[in-house]
């Protein structure tokens, strides 16, 4: 029966073996957040959630 048990157990999925797939806002590149900004606008319909504004934040300070 144990033998049955470790046949059974679901692996690992795919992603978690690609790396992280979160970074955080003061890492990203100017090039990604403006993708990000462009993702949280098709998705949410605006920029106004917070991550939205953290990543305008960013930007601008990247910028200037």
């Amino acid at each position: 029966m144990a033998d049955k048990k470790a046949e059974t157990k679901p692996e690992a999925p795919a992603e978690a073996a690609a790396g992280p797939k979160k970074k955080k806002v003061n890492d990203l590149s100017l090039a990604e957040i403006d993708a990000r900004l462009a993702e949280c606008q098709e998705k949410q319909g605006g920029l106004a959630s917070k991550h939205a504004r953290q990543l305008l934040a960013r930007k601008k300070a990247l910028a200037g």
